[in-house]
């Protein structure tokens, strides 16, 4: 019985049927065969009978077409990447890769399909809505949300980030929590005037893929070093610098000034604009 259900499927098979994940009708696998217990996205499924030979690309986990694609010897996950579809051609990129993305994001026309992997550990290019060829604009699919990007607007708020991110780390920026030290390097007015423009996105999907996208001059120095929090992020040279106490009470609110041998506190942007 088994050999005849399977010799069925093998013949259906070759008919078109409905995919699970795309919802659309083609030629792949049974899905209740390709799924596995560790699989989440129930939810996200669609009515039908199989994954499609399309959507299993997407899934594969030892792909040599991507191998080749990304220059490596050994078969690559596709969910260890960011997917890009611009006139047709497939660009796959890593996380070392964001100047890249930022060129596909701003430039026209726009992505047919945008799928950016922040973590690298999820399957998101299912999730991703399709643009029209030659579009100005469109859908980006940021590990699991989904957000409408106008380029202009990405454009204005990375350059104020990265602007911030030649002093200040990114966790300070996206947090808005920032080393008084670092607020007086960079000069109060002109912090005061930039927070002034990106403080109403921050918390938002638009702010947190400028935050990912955002480079500044040396990107080659460690992960940890570049994404440290607080005192110790990107200007060591600060910590052995003295803080005159009437510029710390304007930034702190006019609150008394600790021993010298204190680290500095964080400031939050919020009590001050």
């Amino acid at each position: 019985m088994k050999v005849a259900a399977s010799q069925c499927w093998r013949e259906a098979l070759l008919e078109q049927r409905t995919c699970r994940i795309c919802g659309k009708d083609g030629i792949g696998q049974p899905f209740d065969d390709w799924v596995k217990p560790t699989f989440t996205d129930w939810d996200k499924l669609q009515p039908g009978e199989i994954i499609c030979n399309d959507c299993l690309f997407w899934f594969d986990e030892r792909s040599e077409l991507l191998a080749q694609k990304v220059d490596k010897d050994k078969p690559q996950r596709m969910r260890n990447y960011s997917h890009f579809i611009v006139g047709g051609e497939w660009i796959p990129l890593s996380k070392g890769d964001k100047a890249r993305m930022k060129e596909l994001l701003l430039r026209e026309p726009f992505p047919e399909l945008a799928a950016i992997a922040e973590s690298g550990q999820k399957h998101i290019v299912f999730r991703a809505t399709r643009n029209p060829p030659g579009a100005k604009a469109g859908w980006v699919q940021f590990e699991e949300q989904s957000l409408f990007l106008e380029p202009e607007k990405l454009a204005v708020l990375l350059s104020e980030i990265e602007e911030l991110y030649t002093t200040f780390s990114k966790a300070e920026i996206e947090s808005g929590d920032y080393a008084s030290y670092r607020i007086l390097k960079f000069g109060f007015d002109e912090w005061m005037a930039l927070e002034a423009e990106i403080k109403s996105l921050r918390g938002g999907l638009l702010f947190a893929l400028a935050i990912f996208l955002a480079q500044k001059g040396d990107e080659n120095a460690p992960e940890s070093s570049r994404f440290a929090h607080g005192d110790l992020a990107g200007d060591t040279a600060g910590l052995q610098e003295q803080v005159p106490k009437n510029d710390l009470a304007a930034v702190r609110g006019q609150r008394e000034v600790g021993s010298l041998h204190e680290q500095p506190r964080q400031v939050r942007q919020l009590t001050l604009l």
